[in-house]
């Protein structure tokens, strides 16, 4: 699983296992892609393994891992059970940036605008672009599946596996939900926020990969102080991500930094702002929100409202105390030492990130 001594420094830890995961997630999409039988869909198979071993700091694999080897795994099987929660992420990214009409992903075209490109230009091409990447993005989920099929793992433990995957797409499957809810109009309030977070983010990208690690290394109790870690750590990372979303360069977040506001995100950053605004500030952003197209002057003023109202630094202390909090429940957690250090740094590493 590693030598002692990237064990003991965290970023070793991450580079090791993002090593092996890419070597894995390219031996399962030769695969896959080798068995093909249809022309057209090799192409549309070949576009999503170049969409998925493309980017990524591969965060959700290495805590399966993480996960797996706090509780005693100790088998290079896990790096092929692992890569199948960032195969899952491609289904989630390609269905949402359909959804959100988003052109960019991590620098690169979305994938449905990847797949306008490569139909070139025939009828309706924008909805059979689509179409196909919805089709992508089922093939996907069925992939996720079976990567933990073909892994090395006794049966028992791909059940369980799989069970925690099934929970994993289905909770964040309702976030996704929810998240298109709020594009009716309805105005949240930050337990509305956190209980999306909590669906959308946090149960896919932290809790529920420490959690399917577990269950691969044997694990049946239900780990409360594990998934508690993961919830709070989870939510801190999506209220983070806002933050860069707003004041990141396109460079650092890989798409125009306008666009979560042209989307109409009520992010915290903008609840808080609303709340601690006068009547004409606090319509301003409803405004801008609402306008699915917002100029560059008119975003300044907002990112100023966002700045003066204290809406910034309050964003900023709740993430850290939802951190310290996780750090709290992660040091009840009966498991390997160094994989909780790793996870301790882990933590300050997701909010102190710029992209």
């Amino acid at each position: 699983m590693g030598s002692s001594s990237e064990n003991s420094d965290p970023v070793k830890f991450m580079e090791s296992r993002k090593d092996k995961i890419n070597f894995y997630l390219k031996e399962y999409f030769d695969q896959i892609y080798s068995e093909v039988r249809d022309r057209e869909m090799e192409q549309i198979v070949d576009l999503l393994r170049k969409y998925t071993l493309r980017g990524g700091k591969r965060v959700r694999p290495i805590l399966i891992s993480a996960g797996y080897q706090m509780f005693g795994g100790n088998s290079e099987e896990i790096y092929r059970a692992a890569t199948s929660i960032e195969i899952s992420q491609s289904f989630f990214l390609i269905h949402d940036d359909i959804m959100d009409r988003s052109d960019l992903r991590r620098g690169f075209k979305s994938f449905h605008r990847e797949v306008e490109d490569l139909i070139g230009d025939v009828k309706d091409r924008e909805h059979i672009a689509e179409s196909l990447s919805i089709v992508a993005g089922d093939l996907a989920v069925d992939y996720s599946f079976d990567t933990i099929l073909r892994s090395g793992l006794e049966e028992r433990r791909k059940i369980m596996a799989m069970k925690e995957l099934v929970d994993i797409i289905k909770v964040t499957g309702y976030g996704e939900g929810l998240d298109v809810y709020t594009g009716t109009g309805y105005k949240l309030t930050i337990s509305d926020l956190i209980r999306l977070h909590l669906r959308k983010t946090a149960k896919y990208t932290i809790e529920g990969p420490l959690i399917m690690g577990a269950r691969i290394a044997g694990i049946t109790d239900p780990l409360w102080d594990l998934r508690a870690y993961g919830s709070l750590v989870g939510i801190a990372f999506q209220l983070h991500d806002d933050v860069i979303g707003l004041f990141g360069t396109e460079k650092e977040i890989g798409k125009p930094p306008k666009s979560d506001v042209n989307e109409g995100k009520q992010t915290l950053l903008m609840i808080v702002a609303m709340r601690n605004s006068d009547e004409r500030d606090r319509e301003f952003i409803w405004k801008t929100l609402r306008s699915g197209n917002v100029s560059d002057a008119d975003f300044e003023k907002l990112k100023k409202i966002v700045v003066e109202s204290g809406s910034l630094d309050y964003s900023r202390w709740i993430i850290n105390r939802f951190i310290e909090r996780g750090k709290y429940y992660l040091s009840r957690v009966d498991g390997n030492s160094e994989v909780k250090d790793f996870l301790n740094w882990f933590a300050d590493f997701l909010v102190s990130r710029k992209s």
